[in-house]
C-alpha cells in the first residue's frame, strides 16, 4: 500500500479554520474568491454583448432555376449565302441585249386587212329598260341593303285604300258593278280615285313583284292571264289598261269570261269564278274592292253568291297554295249580313277589312 508523502491533518485544518485570519491573509483570501468571479462576469458580458450584435441568418424558400433558350437567327451567314449563289449567277448569265432602235425611212404599201362587218344586234344589252327598275326604286345613300334584301325576295311594299301589306305576287280584283260604282261615288270615292289608287299601288311594285289586275260583275276580264313582273313597260301598260278599259257602264260584256266546262257549258261566274281564276295564279296578296252584293247567274240566274258557300270554296283554293294568300278587302256601303260573312273569309286569310 502506498503512503501520502503529505497526509492532511483534518484536525490541523479545522484548527487553522478556527483560527482568526489577518488582514492580509483576508486580503488574500479575497482576491482568490473575486478575481474568478470577475473572470465570470466579464465573459458573461462578452456573450451578452455579442448575441446583441449577431445577425440571424433565416434561409430563404430555394427556387428550382429555370433555364430559358434563346432562338439564334443567324441572318448574316444567309445574307453571305444569298451573296455567293448571286455572284454565281451573274458568272454564268449572259450579259444583257442591247437593241438597236428600230427606224423607218418610210411608209409601207401593204396595209392592215379590214376588219369583218358584225351585225348591231350582236352588240345590243342583255338588260332593256322594260327589266330596270323605276327611279323611285333605286337606292339612295343608306338604301343599299334595303334594296338588295327588297330585290333578292321579290317584295314590295303595299299600300291600297290604306290598307298596308307586303307582297311578292299581288292581284287586284274590282267589282264594277253599277251598284258598287254608286255606292262608292256617294262615299266619297269616284271612279277617279279608284283609278288613282289602284295606279299608286302598281307603280310602287318593284321589278321582281310579280301582278296582275281583274274587274267583274257576273263575267270578268284579266288585264293578263297570268302573272308578269312589274317591269317599266308592264306597268305601263297596265295603267293604260286602267285608263281605257276599266268598266263602269254595270253590265258585263259578253266577251268577258266565265267558267265553262269542256263543251262550252257555263259552269260558275261572278266572284266564285274569279275566285277560282286567281288562285291559280298562286298569289299572296289579294286586294277586293266591292260592296259584297257578288252577283251571279249560274247555277241561278240573277242571284247573290252565297257568303257561306263562297267561304268554303276560299278554303278548299287555300288549301292548295304553298302559304295563305292574305285577301284585304275595300267595300262600299256594305249590308250588315254581307258585311259579317266577308269579314269572316277577311280574317281566316289573315287580310284586313275596311268599309267606307
Amino acid at each position: 500500500m502506498i503512503k501520502n508523502p503529505n497526509p492532511i491533518d483534518l484536525r490541523e485544518m479545522k484548527r487553522r479554520d478556527d483560527e482568526p485570519l489577518s488582514l492580509e491573509a483576508w486580503r488574500g483570501k479575497r482576491m482568490r474568491i473575486g478575481r474568478p468571479l470577475m473572470w465570470a462576469l466579464a465573459v458573461q458580458a462578452g456573450v451578452l454583448m455579442l448575441t446583441v450584435f449577431v445577425v440571424v441568418f433565416i434561409p430563404t424558400e430555394r427556387k428550382d432555376p429555370e433555364f430559358v433558350a434563346h432562338k439564334t437567327i443567324y441572318l448574316p451567314q444567309r445574307e453571305i449565302e444569298h451573296q455567293v449563289a448571286l455572284s454565281a449567277f451573274e458568272q454564268v448569265a449572259s450579259p444583257s441585249l442591247v437593241m438597236e432602235r428600230i427606224t423607218v425611212d418610210g411608209l409601207s404599201d401593204h396595209g392592215l386587212p379590214d376588219l369583218p362587218s358584225v351585225p348591231d344586234q350582236a352588240f345590243q344589252p342583255m338588260m332593256t329598260p322594260d327589266m330596270l327598275p323605276p327611279s323611285s326604286q333605286l337606292p339612295g345613300i343608306s338604301g343599299l341593303a334595303g334594296m338588295a334584301a327588297s330585290l333578292g325576295k321579290g317584295a314590295s311594299n303595299l299600300s291600297f285604300f290604306g290598307v298596308s301589306d307586303q307582297g311578292e305576287r299581288v292581284v287586284i280584283a274590282f267589282d264594277v258593278s253599277q251598284s258598287v260604282i254608286d255606292k262608292a261615288a256617294r262615299s266619297g270615292v269616284p271612279v277617279d280615285k279608284i283609278k288613282e289608287e289602284a295606279a299608286r299601288l302598281i307603280d310602287s311594285l318593284n321589278a321582281h313583284t310579280t301582278f296582275s289586275v281583274v274587274q267583274f260583275i257576273r263575267r270578268y276580264e284579266v288585264f293578263s292571264p297570268e302573272m308578269i313582273p312589274a317591269t317599266v313597260s308592264h306597268k305601263k301598260k297596265a295603267l293604260d289598261w286602267l285608263d281605257h278599259s276599266f268598266f263602269t257602264r254595270g253590265v258585263s260584256p259578253a266577251s268577258w269570261k266565265r267558267m265553262e266546262s269542256d263543251t262550252g257549258k257555263p259552269l260558275m261566274d261572278g266572284i266564285q269564278a274569279v275566285m277560282e281564276e286567281v288562285f291559280a295564279w298562286e298569289p299572296d296578296v289579294i286586294f277586293i274592292l266591292s260592296d259584297g252584293g257578288f252577283g251571279r247567274n249560274f247555277p241561278k240566274r240573277c242571284s247573290e253568291v252565297d257568303l257561306n258557300e263562297l267561304d268554303r270554296d276560299v278554303e278548299r283554293l287555300q288549301s292548295n297554295l304553298p302559304s295563305k294568300a292574305r285577301i284585304h278587302f275595300i267595300g262600299f256601303e256594305m249590308k250588315p249580313n254581307r258585311q259579317a260573312g266577308v269579314q269572316s273569309i277577311v280574317r281566316k286569310s289573315g287580310g284586313t277589312f275596311k268599309s267606307f
